[in-house]
């Protein structure tokens, strides 16, 4: 299962403000939420979870537990808004397009409408969908793509709209029981509501959850092809400042040594007779820190690349499926019949 926590404050160092605009909507406590979690009674938890009359429920380890106004308000600590919208439900005459557009660092160009991708959308923009698709509706594949629910969501956020998230976790809890391709999202929340619940927890596979790997930081940046400048985050096609440093030194610099200074490896480090022990200890840090990331990311691409021709190789059988037996009732034809089973 994929588990995702979030520290809100870390981004207000390099001059982001969505963390304020999550803060308005109450969902700091649920993003930030971590600690330890029982994967074998998270299982069980979606595996009895039903939903009859607007009421979600569950049973784990004979607690009945039902997903109330109670569990949102002191587990995870959301707002019950009077004027909540339902994102969930669609909201009439939205224009994912032009609210696509919108969004984007450079809304002139034009933009593939049936694959509406993220790698264009403006920085805090950019945040604000990786933290919906991760940490606030979690799925398992098409992070790179926007969808309707996207749009509609990254609208209410950066317009102070309120949403009804009990709801929208909810639906997404029902779609993780029915599709396999969710993982079992809000690991975290489910296990605080069976610790509220008191459901015993004696004896069970218990993780403790690291930052590394988890924790949406730094390693966030790279994956999305931001880098910093200092204290500020551009998107790596808009950042001319390397380009015009280079022509700087090619200016100014010895010839002899800027011929050096380029065939440096990313394993080689300056000569040590010209730094000091920690500064030797902090280019290794970053330069192991850098291939770590680089190697993550890699990783991580095939992953997707993976779940996303899984997801559609399923999803051409169940068409075919579909089309098979919609000719089957045309024709009126009849299964054909299975040869006796032999008899020992």
């Amino acid at each position: 299962m994929a588990v995702k926590y979030i520290r809100l404050d870390f981004y207000r160092f390099y001059g982001f403000q969505f963390q304020d605009l999550f803060r308005a909507q109450g969902l700091t406590h649920l993003m930030e939420q971590k600690g330890c979690i029982y994967p074998d009674l998270i299982r069980v938890f979606y595996f009895n979870l039903r939903y009859r009359d607007d009421i979600i429920s569950t049973k784990v380890k004979g607690v009945p537990i039902i997903l109330d106004d109670d569990v949102w308000t002191t587990v995870a600590q959301l707002t019950i808004w009077d004027d909540a919208v339902k994102v969930h439900l669609g909201v009439p005459d939205f224009n994912r397009l032009l609210a696509f557009q919108s969004f984007l660092r450079h809304p002139e160009q034009q933009i593939n409408r049936r694959q509406l991708l993220v790698g264009g959308l403006k920085v805090e923009e950019r945040m604000i969908h990786y933290l919906i698709v991760w940490l606030l509706c979690p799925r398992a594949t098409n992070h790179a793509q926007c969808s309707e629910q996207d749009l509609l969501l990254l609208y209410g956020i950066l317009n102070h709209i309120h949403i009804d998230w009990p709801t929208l976790i909810s639906n997404t809890m029902v779609k993780a029981k029915k599709y396999n391709s969710y993982h079992f999202p809000y690991a975290f929340l489910i296990s605080r509501i069976l610790e509220y619940k008191g459901v015993s927890v004696e004896g069970e596979l218990t993780h403790a959850i690291q930052a590394i790997g988890t924790e949406i930081g730094e390693t966030t940046f790279c994956q999305m092809g931001f880098v910093a400048h200092g204290r500020v985050i551009i998107h790596k096609d808009d950042d001319h400042q390397e380009d015009d440093n280079d022509d700087m030194d090619a200016d100014m610099a010895d010839p002899v040594q800027a011929a050096a200074r380029d065939d440096a490896g990313p394993s080689q480090l300056p000569s040590s007779s010209s730094l000091t022990m920690e500064e030797h200890f902090a280019n290794l840090s970053k330069q192991l820190k850098d291939m770590c990331i680089a190697q993550q990311t890699h990783f991580e691409q095939i992953y997707e690349w993976q779940q996303n021709h899984e997801e559609f190789v399923i999803d051409q059988f169940n068409d075919l499926d579909t089309r098979l037996g919609n000719i089957e009732n045309h024709f009126n034809l009849q299964p054909p019949e299975r040869p006796p089973s032999l008899e020992f």
